[in-house]
């Protein structure tokens, strides 16, 4: 039996027998001192999962009592026991917020609670803004002096209750200058909470009303303070919190649809708009209101502080017809978001942001960090005047418009590329309105005792990047041993930072060239140097060697800058099988090459500014170096050819052109095999080869070998290229092998401009077939032996390849067919497959000792 107690200074009869009767004892080490607990029988908790697991090596009747400070059902151990598969009685106490707010006679029902225990006080700042009542459960570095710092100017009043229920327990009711002094004396004693109230906690107005939800308050009154002072986004990596204002049929109908076109489930807020839409407002990342555009803009317009901090804000009309970016469309990410309502409610989405209408791109968009006037740069770039560009190394950009470059003249704005921070990155420029755009180019090797706390550690790597001038958003990636692929406290690093975490075994850290290698790690895990070779197993050059304290190193390298090299496939030719992700690389592209119809094809895709070299048929060398070279300039480059780009396109000559020093991505497209099988319908339903018959490059004997392996195969064959001007023998050759392995009637299918306006379709058999049918822009599908013509119920012919499912039992193909499922077969215990393997075996070794005694003979 496992029964958890709630604890807020009282120590029950009840909790002592339970103690005294117990196996275990998991409980705070104050707790556990204060109930005698046997150093042997004790859980000392600190994180709830090492208690967990000892609690589960019990015996399920093993009596278990865990002491938890407060409510533990309040933001406690309860959840993580339960998500474990323990199943807890619980004694319950008042949480230290409700004791909290007790202490000064104030109703919570209207307050929201927030814990910084599991994620950031950014959270907390943000509601506090906005709400009235804030209970904040705080944790070390996210207590009052964060609240002060991140609410300085608003005039919050701050209840701290300290040590409450215990016997040093202290109430302080303060304002802000008064918190300012008790954080400048360092005169807070831990654990204590924080209540953050707009208004003194005597006066009427902060009693509140009965609210019909829990946490509901009323708008802020035009009096009241209103939230003032930047604060920067919470920047992890977490999902965005959608929130939805429904109070009418149609606003929760498309509500619904709408979470269906996400995949996720927003938060709704029925009832009054009004509380809703502040509730939400303390709540949510972005914001989706199904109110007229006014009247949301009255609501939220009280609550407006920054566009760094505030949710973005999407309004969707009654119809489901239009979705409006009210606010935070670039950094709030409205703007994404309505173009996917759009979408979804088959509607339009209104953007109005000005680099979105001119196709500008928005500075604070490009995923980088950033610093300086966005504003004021952005206004330059659109008004046309000269903006000149600094790249302290060759990372890529986005296309710019024309009037934004590296030599500008007399420039009225400027936008550095660096990793350093700004202070460094524009030590010596111009003092013009600036941005600092920081590329993910560096990465963070670190090692460390087990158990380092992820404050130290943060508090190590901003002082070795502080000492460097290297700035934070720059850091792509957090780098270590892999013995610490568990170590919670680098784990969260870098969930704090927002990148990814990777490990490296031992013998690879220990193969590389580390300046500053130590004997006594060698012993511990395997490699003289953990930090600093970390960065070089990254293929990162060392920029900051080994900095360390009594409890972690670490080392900062960089990415060498690459440019981008993207081989897109187009598909068939429509518009509407072009998939996003080509689309997004042609958008973002400085340089796209490619054959000429295929790059008319895209043009209307391509942004102003980038380079296009749009070249003819014959020229595929050419435009693969231009592609190449570009990219090694530091571009981001678009190099687009039909279908997909490793079937037979540009992929395959451009990796073997050699790609040293860019960094290269497939970007796959439908390749026309595909699309003419949906044309015709499922003719590459079962086994199937694809064979080019264009013999420029390729022997053609080797290619008449492949054909009559694939007749000889029964697989359904495409023929790419099958015909051209002067290539005309090579498609009647190909017929006549298939001819020799199919019977006359075998369905053979001809499709040409397959996907576009001129697209053609003949079906015939291999019989009747004629090549002078096929021209430059066709390809030819012969079936296999049980390939056969359906009809739809449009009365369209079709051409399907029987997949031999056991359950259709010939019901396309005509002829019935035994098919057995796995479970049907025959098994062979191990003795007798082993023996029927080495039979098979000596079999083969006596066949090829047959085979070199003729080669001798």
């Amino acid at each position: 039996m496992i029964r958890v107690h709630g604890y807020l200074g009282e120590i029950t009869a009840a909790m002592r027998d339970d103690v005294a009767a117990s196996q275990l004892v998991v409980g705070g080490k104050r707790h556990l001192d204060a109930l005698d607990v046997p150093e042997e029988r004790r859980q000392v908790l600190g994180l709830i999962g090492p208690a967990i697991e000892r609690i589960q090596t019990l015996d399920a009747d093993a009596r278990v009592t865990v002491v938890a400070s407060g409510d533990p059902l309040f933001f406690g151990v309860v959840r993580r026991m339960r998500q474990a598969g323990l199943k807890p009685e619980v004694v319950t106490a008042p949480s230290s917020l409700q004791a909290a707010f007790a202490a000064i006679a104030l109703p919570w029902d209207d307050a929201q609670l927030v814990s910084s225990h599991t994620g950031g006080i950014e959270s907390a700042i943000r509601l506090a803004k906005v709400h009235p009542k804030v209970g904040v459960l705080t944790a070390p570095k996210k207590g009052l002096p964060e609240l002060v710092e991140g609410l300085a100017g608003l005039g919050r009043h701050y209840v701290v209750a300290e040590r409450i229920g215990e016997p040093g327990q202290r109430i302080r009711v303060l304002d802000e200058d008064a918190a300012r002094s008790v954080v400048d004396a360092e005169d807070l004693s831990s654990p204590y909470v924080v209540l953050v109230l707009a208004h003194h906690p005597d006066s009427p107005e902060a009693i509140g009303i009965s609210p019909e939800l829990v946490g509901d308050v009323n708008t802020p009154a035009p009096g009241d303070p209103q939230p003032g002072s930047d604060t920067n986004p919470d920047g992890s990596d977490r999902a965005p919190i959608i929130g939805q204002i429904v109070n009418t049929d149609a606003a929760i109908a498309h509500a619904q649809a709408i979470d269906k076109a996400l995949g996720t489930e927003t938060k709704k807020y029925p009832g009054p708009a009004t509380a809703g839409l502040v509730e939400a407002w303390g709540q949510c990342d972005l914001i989706v209101s199904h109110l007229a555009l006014g009247a949301t803009t009255r609501i939220i317009a009280p609550l407006l502080a920054s566009k760094k901090t505030d949710p973005g804000v999407v309004v969707v009309d009654e119809a489901g017809r239009f979705a409006i970016p009210l606010v935070g469309g670039h950094v709030g990410g409205a703007n994404d978001l309505a173009r996917r309502i759009s979408e979804a409610l088959g509607g339009v989405a209104v953007v109005s942001t000005a680099t979105d209408s001119l196709g500008v791109p928005a500075l604070d968009q490009l995923g980088w960090a950033y610093e300086g006037d966005v504003a004021a740069v952005t206004g330059a770039i659109i008004a046309g005047r000269p903006v000149a560009v600094v790249r302290e190394q060759p990372w890529p950009l986005p296309p710019l418009p024309a009037n934004v470059s590296q030599g500008a003249e007399n420039p009225a704005a400027q936008i550095v590329v660096s990793d350093r921070v700004a202070e460094a990155a524009l030590k010596g420029l111009p003092e013009l309105p600036s941005v600092v755009l920081h590329p993910r180019s560096l990465v963070v090797g670190m090692g460390c005792n087990s158990g380092t706390d992820v404050d130290h550690l943060a508090a190590l790597l901003d002082d070795v990047l502080a000492e460097a001038g290297l700035a934070p958003g720059s850091v792509s990636a957090l780098l270590s041993h892999e013995v610490k692929s568990g170590e919670l406290g680098l784990i969260k690093l870098a969930h704090r930072l927002g990148v990814e975490y990777r490990t490296y075994p031992a013998e690879v850290l220990a193969a590389q060239d580390a300046p500053n290698p130590s004997a006594t790690v060698a012993r511990e895990v395997g490699t003289a140097s953990v930090s600093e070779a970390s960065v070089l197993a990254e293929r990162a050059e060392l920029i900051v060697t080994k900095h360390k304290t009594s409890e972690a190193t670490c080392a900062v390298g960089r990415i060498p800058a690459r440019g981008h090299l993207a081989v897109v496939g187009l598909g068939p030719g429509a518009r509407d099988l072009l998939a996003p992700r080509a689309v997004k690389a042609i958008q973002d592209a400085t340089f796209v090459a490619g054959y000429a119809p295929y790059v008319r094809q895209i043009r209307d895709l391509v942004r102003s500014g980038a380079e296009i070299l749009a070249t003819k048929m014959g020229t595929e060398e050419e435009r693969t170096e231009a592609a190449i070279a570009a990219a090694r300039k530091g571009n981001n480059v678009a190099f687009v050819c039909g279908g997909d780009p490793a079937i037979y396109a540009m992929a395959s000559p451009t990796l073997e052109m050699g790609t040293d020093g860019i960094d290269v991505e497939i970007v796959p497209g439908i390749t026309a095999e595909l699309a003419i099988s949906a044309i015709l319908g499922a003719p590459l339903g079962h086994d199937h080869a694809t064979i080019s018959l264009s013999d420029l490059h390729t022997d053609w004997n080797l290619i008449l070998k492949r054909v009559r392996a694939a007749a000889e195969g029964d697989l359904v064959t495409t023929f790419y290229n099958p015909r051209s001007r002067t290539r005309v023998h090579q498609l009647p050759d190909a017929l006549a092998i298939m001819a020799e392995h199919r019977p006359p009637e075998t369905p053979v299918a001809m499709v040409s401009h397959a996907e576009r306006r001129q697209q053609e379709v003949v079906m015939s058999t291999l019989a009747e077939f004629r090549p002078e049918w096929v021209g430059m822009t066709a390809m030819v599908v012969v079936g296999s032996s049980t390939t056969k013509f359906v009809t739809s119920g449009d009365g369209r012919q079709m051409m399907v390849t029987p997949r031999d499912y056991h359950w259709m039992d010939g019901a396309i193909s005509a002829h019935k067919q035994k098919n057995y499922s796995h479970r049907d077969l025959p098994r062979a215990d191990d003795a007798s497959y082993h023996g029927q393997r080495k039979a098979r075996q000596d079999a083969s070794d006596e066949a090829g000792n047959v085979i070199e005694e003729n080669q001798k003979g």
